[in-house]
């Protein structure tokens, strides 16, 4: 109900501020110079974010070259902490072979040992999932012990994916949960590289590698998530060196296990489980770190239905999220920066329904005797694509794109990210009216060859 009326109220709140916008001219010159204060906020973030992935990228770069030392490999002298990779999986026949191939033969710890276990969490499949997961663990030669199926009767009925995982919990070894989909694939130095990455930052709760579409040559529309991607990297990384609160991405991610176990667990009931987590975190005063040098990569939507529906959960979660956890993080004991941040990055969502309700107030202004400021629209998409392409110029060059492909691939992406001032609204809508989201809906899957990016 909470959240119900917190949606309505800035929906409300969102029409009432259109309305004074659109009316004033001193209220409109105000508004657009918060707008371009916030642009220059995301410049900032954007030109950070950069300097992060670029000095990412010559850590990549050495690893392949084979001149830097993965903490974790076979030689690594340190004490390294046992991870539990988990894969979600309902119904992934296509995918799921691929990823538990890849996992299996991870480089890290010593071979007679390795310092990793691959948990398949199989939700009732009846694809054939788990007989194809465990033949492609055979077929890799994953040692006895290494492999686990965690039994269909145990993970049955959860209707989200944090409920499966919160399930799945006690059964699990590692003193680390890494999460990857289904669809994943990574290189054998995935988890050694990651760990290597999260050394550079060992008071964080967990850690996020870097997600690439592995399909992104199929079509314009998977193209775009992939520079959507390095949009949403730049901003990631340029929050974290100002120390502001990075955040999960549902693949790829590792968490503690006494730091999950500090916020109470996975959430059972969340739509976005990587984004609730990550806001309780913060809220703890904890934080996550970056690894942008590991990619994990996956499949990214190919038609605009499905596109819908994910964006609509990712939305709708990530606004319920703010709803219910971001008081505690405001007044909680997070450092001063962080709640800065997290406060800056809720602005963001502001954003569409403003957007949205601006143009309803000057439609409905035509016939009204009185003159209406049509440049509030116009600024807010203006300033929202303005910071969308700098974010996108930052991900892209940090990448190594350069000349007329930055630009065109930047204008692309920004063109893309626009449809966040549709989205966004419209989950507002449904949380307030709407029936509540209680089960995650997947995207389907086809699979695809692993891309050395």
């Amino acid at each position: 109900m909470a959240s119900r009326l917190l949606a309505a109220g800035l929906l409300l709140a969102s029409a009432l501020l259109a309305w004074l916008v659109i009316a004033s001219a001193l209220a409109a010159r105000v508004l657009q110079a918060v707008i371009g204060l916030s642009v220059i906020y995301v410049g900032y973030l954007a030109f950070r974010g950069w300097q992060l992935i670029r000095a990412s990228q010559l850590i990549r770069a050495s690893l392949a070259a084979g001149s830097e030392h993965v903490e974790g490999s076979a030689t690594a002298p340190v004490p390294i902490p046992f991870i539990s990779v988990v894969v979600p999986a309902r119904n992934e026949a296509p995918v799921i072979a691929n990823v538990v191939a890849d996992l299996v033969v991870q480089r890290y710890g010593p071979p007679e040992l390795p310092a990793f276990e691959v948990v398949v969490l199989d939700d009732d499949s009846d694809d054939g999932t788990s007989a194809l997961a465990a033949q492609a663990a055979a077929n890799a030669g994953a040692a006895e012990g290494l492999f686990r199926l965690l039994a269909r009767e145990l993970i049955a009925g959860t209707r989200t994916k944090g409920a499966a995982l919160a399930r799945a919990m006690p059964h699990l070894r590692g003193t680390t949960v890494a999460v990857v989909d289904a669809d994943t694939r990574v290189g054998p130095d995935f988890l050694a590289g990651v760990l290597a990455a999260w050394s550079r930052d060992p008071q964080a709760a967990a850690i996020q590698a870097r997600r690439h579409p592995i399909n992104d040559r199929q079509s314009w529309l998977t193209a775009a998530q992939g520079d959507e991607q390095l949009m949403d990297l730049a901003s990631q990384c340029g929050r974290r060196q100002v120390d502001g609160t990075a955040e999960l991405r549902g693949n790829g991610m590792f968490v503690r296990v006494d730091a999950l176990e500090r916020v109470g667990g996975w959430s059972t009931r969340a739509i976005t489980e990587d984004l609730d987590l990550s806001t309780r975190l913060a809220a703890k005063a904890e934080h996550v770190a970056l690894a942008p040098e590991m990619l994990v990569g996956e499949e990214a939507v190919t038609g605009l239905a499905d596109l819908w529906i994910q964006r609509m959960r990712w939305a709708e979660g990530s606004l319920r999220r703010l709803m219910e956890h971001g008081p505690r993080l405001i007044l909680g004991t997070a450092p001063l920066a962080r709640k800065l941040d997290f406060l800056a990055f809720t602005g963001e969502f502001l954003i569409p329904p403003l957007f949205a309700t601006s143009i309803v107030a000057s439609l409905i202004s035509i016939p009204l005797p009185i003159r209406m400021d049509w440049t509030i629209p116009i600024s807010l998409f203006a300033g929202y694509g303005l910071g969308s392409f700098l974010l996108a110029l930052a991900g892209l060059a940090g990448v190594g794109v350069r000349g007329g492909t930055l630009l065109g691939r930047s204008l692309r992406g920004a063109l893309f990210l626009s449809h966040w001032l549709v989205v966004v609204p419209t989950a507002l809508v449904r949380i307030a009216i709407g029936p509540e989201t209680t089960t995650f809906r997947k995207t389907p899957r086809t699979g695809h060859a692993l891309a050395d990016r």
